[in-house]
């Protein structure tokens, strides 16, 4: 029997923000629901393909019916109220306590899933309600790799077609809705009766399907998530539901899933064909659904409380079963590991021992790498977890992979033992062994935490595990000499009046690591046009590397004026090669070091948003908002927005600035990290993904996507490079504190002052 395959990388539990309806994707856990409403219920099998899907609709609603559910209002924290915010209760909660609509309709949508029927969440102004396509299952639609028939006439890439207007969705979802490709469900139908003399809410299925039409027809559609859609896009992923608040069923015995080979994919190390390397993300980070219904760990207690380090991250076991599956096919002699239900140390060496007479075929030599590298990496965690365990802050393990294995972006480990496995599973093709990417693995982990590799103790797990010393130390000088040029960056302040496109003088500083400033150069003035600015920048560049102490600059923050941001790409100036050929560029709204008296007040609220991604964002894998041009359209509603804090962090706008101006000069002012595209974009999935894939290389991530488009056709670009970004970090926002102040400078090197304005 194969382990569960994991959920990589599930988020925590959280509030929705109205604001990114597609974010509802994240409440709804197709198998876990499943598992959890198992029984009792005259469910249909498992991912069993219906002929009739309005029947398997209706076999769906009537065995939520079953379960009893109550009715309960929206969850309230008083403490922590805000209008743009909602609690959404996780289905044990619903289980013991009640839900309302838009739970409920999530819990249904999720056994739909689970059973291949394609359920949107329809959002109206104050309900919510799922509508289920008839036209086939979800098979159907990822097999064409095309949306439903006819779905462009209501929703486009997962959400309300919003450039067709309300009027024209309304139309075609009754049309659609008339000649049976779409079926809508009350959801609250299922519920029975609350506290003794309360009214029933329980509808039958045909019931709920007309009571379904008759509050799409009296509310207004604010929103249509595809809840597949997105999750299959891999940017919303379902949340880790807290414990459940009461015992639940025993999950059912494992049907067969309806494809083998999607699930002997998860193996991920198949490196035969160059030409499939783009797909290795999709062979070992997206779980089939079909896997999912294996249910959860049937690991025994006493396997439970070994140590982490004591057998393979969930990541790893999949992928291993999946090898032993496919090399078992053509040696038998293999197929008594298939009912291993977890992986100890020992269990592998027992496995490579076996595989030591040089198996036949390239499926046992896949097999025998996948094994050895997991070998390795459980060696490396025990090793990471006794002699620097600080060192495994998921921020930094996420940051140090993407460093170590180019191919592991897609791919969202959890966990000291998932990164480990990623390292092996990704590793370049170089690397047959895995030692190598190991070790830089390491080896980077122990610098970013300020761990000194000289150590015996290091020497002597290296050693151990025949890893090469002399690289190592190789690897410790480059991070500590790479740490150590990060540390110091370079300001340059681009200035000139309000009404021109381009700055006319240049001021620069140069920071240490605390963000003090060590240097000031002379003033420089400089031609208003784009080559006037690049050699004001060429004067700045050989200023900084004749100081004292300076070889190289890592990173070059650049502020620059509102209209300057909107048309220039700074990364591209000619300064000898391309300024980001060698320099990690970061743009800054230069404003903020003197904010125009009508941009005061809104750029006071910029330190607060800040707070707000650092201590309540995901650190690994950040929570931007997204601004789609309609809402941005109709201004006076998004300043209200604005206004009521809806937009609570970091900002992401769908549109170009093209006659906005004003509009992103007051964006510029609040936000503290806005991004925005430097063109049309017809598809966002890719690019929001990419930013919560690489989140943590950000801001100087957008350096290096810029570098790799220079050489790449466009079609082939890193999404990421489609973006344009201004990042105020904290040490920016308090460098303008202390530099742009009207009462004080700052000290220089020189021992002179800034000059306020």
């Amino acid at each position: 029997m194969t382990p569960a395959p994991p959920s990589p990388s599930p988020g925590r539990w959280e509030r929705w923000k109205k604001t990114e309806p597609a974010r509802l994707a994240c409440y709804v856990d197709p198998a876990g629901t499943a598992l959890r409403y198992a029984e009792p219920g005259p469910w249909p099998t498992y991912l069993q393909r219906s002929a009739d899907p309005r029947a398997a609709v209706r076999t769906v609603y009537e065995g939520l019916a079953a379960q009893g559910l109550r009715y309960e209002t929206a969850a309230i924290d008083f403490a922590g109220f805000h209008t743009a915010e909602q609690i959404i209760r996780p289905p044990g909660e619903v289980t013991a306590r009640g839900g309302n609509c838009l739970e409920l309709t999530l819990l249904f949508t999720g056994l739909c899933l689970a059973h291949k029927l394609r359920a949107l969440v329809v959002l109206l102004e104050d309900h919510a309600l799922a509508a289920v396509w008839l036209g086939g299952d979800l098979d159907d639609v990822w097999s064409s790799g095309r949306p439903a028939p006819r779905d462009h006439l209501i929703m486009s890439q997962g959400l309300i077609n919003s450039r067709v207007g309300a009027a024209a969705v309304r139309a075609a979802l009754d049309g659609f809705v008339a000649d049976g490709t779409y079926l809508l469900v009350e959801c609250t139908g299922v519920t029975a009766a609350g506290e003794p003399g309360t009214p029933s809410l329980r509808l039958t299925f045909e019931e709920a399907v007309a009571e379904g039409v008759a509050r799409t027809g009296r509310g207004s559609i604010a929103d249509i998530v595809d809840i597949a859609f997105h999750q299959r896009g891999g940017l919303y992923r379902p949340y880790a539901a807290p414990g459940p608040t009461t015992p639940v069923a025993a999950p059912p015995v494992a049907a067969p899933c309806r494809d083998a080979d999607r699930r002997d994919r998860a193996d991920g190390v198949d490196r035969a064909d160059e030409g499939d390397r783009a797909d290795r993300a999709d062979r070992v980070d997206r779980a089939d659904e079909g896997d999912r219904a294996d249910g959860v760990d049937r690991a025994d207690r006493a396997d439970r409380a070994a140590p982490p380090w004591a057998r393979p991250g969930a990541l790893g076991a999949w992928a291993l079963v999946g090898a032993l599956r496919r090399a078992a096919a053509t040696e038998p002699a293999l197929a008594a590991h298939l009912d291993r239900t977890s992986w100890t140390r020992e269990d592998l060496a027992r496995l490579l021992t076996g595989l030591a007479p040089a198996p036949a075929g390239p499926e046992g030599i896949r097999l025998r790498e996948v094994a050895h590298g997991l070998a390795l990496a459980m060696d490396a965690h025990a090793f990471i977890a006794a002699w620097m365990p600080q060192a495994a802050h998921p921020a930094a393990l996420r940051r140090v992979l993407l460093d170590c294995v180019a191919d592991s972006a897609r791919v969202r480990p959890h966990g000291l033992a998932e990164h480990l496995d990623a390292v092996v599973l990704y590793r370049p093709v170089a690397d047959p062994d895995s030692r190598s990417a190991l070790l830089r693995f390491v080896v980077h982990l122990a610098v970013a935490a300020g761990v000194d590799t000289a150590d015996p103790a290091f020497h002597d797990w290296c050693r151990d595990g025949g890893y090469d010393i002399a690289e190592a130390d190789r690897l410790r000088l480059r991070f500590r000499s790479r740490a150590d040029d990060a540390r110091r960056r370079l300001v340059v302040h681009l200035r000139g009046a309000p009404a021109r496109d381009w700055p006319d003088t240049a001021e620069a500083w140069l920071l240490d690591e605390r963000g003090h400033p060590t240097a000031e150069s002379p003033t420089v003035p400089c031609e208003p046009t784009a080559e006037g600015v690049a050699e004001a920048l060429c004067e700045v560049l050989d200023w900084a590397h004749d100081l004292p102490g300076v070889t190289l600059l890592h990173r070059v923050d650049i502020a620059l004026p509102t209209r300057t941001l909107l048309l220039w790409r700074a990364e591209e100036a000619d300064v000898g090669t391309r300024l980001g050929a060698h320099h990690q560029v970061v743009l800054h709204w230069g404003e903020r070091l003197h904010p125009p008296q009508h941009l005061r007040r809104l750029a006071r609220q910029a330190g607060y948003r800040l707070r707000h991604v650092e201590e309540e964002g995901d650190e690994v894998y950040g929570a931007i908002d997204w601004v789609d041009p309609g809402a941005a359209d109709a201004r006076a509603d998004f300043e209200e927005r604005l206004r009521r804090n809806e937009y609570r962090g970091a900002l992401g706008l769908r549109f170009v600035p093209g006659g906005r101006e004003s509009l992103f000069e007051a964006l510029f002012a609040q936000f503290p990290i806005l991004l925005w595209p430097d063109g049309t974009v017809s598809e966002w999935t890719a690019i929001e993904e990419d930013v919560r894939d690489r989140w943590v290389t950000l801001p100087g991530g957008f350096t290096d996507a810029y570098c790799a488009a220079w050489t790449r056709a466009d079609d082939a670009a890193p999404p990421l490079a489609r973006l344009r970004a201004v990042w105020d970090d904290r040490p920016w926002l308090a460098f303008c504190r202390t530099t742009g102040t009207h009462t004080a400078g700052i000290g220089t090197a020189r021992g002179t002052r800034t000059r306020g304005r």
